[in-house]
């Protein structure tokens, strides 16, 4: 039935293809941000009707702003729904989809790539189906935060923003298996993270590589293992995500080099990998509990 529909439905997988489903353009987008497993796009709409579509990645709508009224076709079933601010739509490739609203509305749509729902399934659950299912709009605060998160890190353009939209791709893929499939397999738990040598050889490869733009992948990569996977033993080894460890590591060095060479905040946000001050002074004021200029000025005062 669903391919039948579909002959008559438009592929939206192609960015070019959704200029036809909306009336206006996205007012933010990821395309040249160069994502990999994600796409964002955040639109702000008029009044619309979509004609029927369906795309082949998996698509998050997340609605902000005020409370509104939409009819919804979503695979074979048809609702009238009353969205409020935090309400999430889940629509798995394939899924038909169609919506028609007389009020205007603010939403932030993810695409996830239908491969990386297949990498992490192969990574952390066991044989056996597992499938995504449409959902009509509910509150989800996770995927709501994590929608605003990409959206924020998007626009100001912060060092980084590759690794971090993966990192948040896998844990989208993860939540999405967890709460909005059928046929869920238990998961296969590994307690015991990283061995000690794999875990001095990831550590070594990040204290080398801190001024770059780490990816989760290249880190992975050096000691052969995909990047799901490693993420998941990597916090149970160490209690931080890659991105965090990377953070503090930058943040350790910078307080080694405010301490011991003359130079200015933004030449030592630089010499550790941020390309952002205030982004740089943000982290480091969180993770030590005073400013990098608190740290030069006690460090003067104790020079003989």
């Amino acid at each position: 039935m669903l391919k039948k529909h579909q002959s008559l439905a438009i592929d939206v997988t192609k960015a070019e293809n959704r200029r036809c489903i909306l009336p206006k353009q996205p007012l933010i987008c990821s395309y040249q941000a160069g994502w990999e497993n994600i796409c964002l796009e955040y639109y702000q709409q008029p009044a619309f009707e979509s004609p029927e579509h369906y795309t082949l990645d998996y698509t998050l709508v997340i609605y902000l702003g005020c409370e509104s009224q939409l009819q919804r076709r979503l695979g074979e079933f048809r609702k009238l729904e009353r969205l409020k601010p935090g309400d999430v739509v889940v629509i798995p490739p394939r899924a038909i989809h169609a919506a028609t609203t007389t009020q205007k509305s603010e939403f932030i749509i993810l695409m996830l790539d239908a491969d990386l729902i297949n990498r992490v399934v192969g990574d952390g659950w066991e044989s056996g189906v597992v499938e995504v299912t449409p959902h009509f709009a509910k509150p989800d605060p996770l995927i709501y935060q994590i929608g605003l998160a990409l959206k924020n890190t998007l626009t100001l353009g912060t060092l980084g923003n590759h690794f971090y939209a993966d990192s948040m791709a896998t844990a989208l893929a993860v939540h999405l298996l967890q709460h909005y499939s059928i046929r869920r397999q238990p998961r296969q738990e590994c307690y015991q993270g990283l061995t000690n040598s794999k875990l001095r050889k990831v550590q070594e490869f990040i204290l080398n590589h801190l001024t770059e733009d780490l990816l989760i992948g290249a880190i992975a990569d050096e000691i052969g293992m995909s990047k799901y996977h490693f993420a998941r033993l990597f916090k149970q080894s160490t209690g931080l995500s890659p991105y965090q460890y990377v953070i503090k590591c930058r943040i350790e060095r910078a307080k080694i080099l405010l301490s011991k060479e003359k130079k200015r905040i933004s030449e030592v946000a630089s010499m550790v990998g941020f390309s952002d001050q205030s982004q740089f002074s943000r982290h480091f004021k969180r993770l030590v509990g005073v400013t990098p200029q608190e740290v030069i000025r006690n460090h003067s005062r104790v020079k003989p």
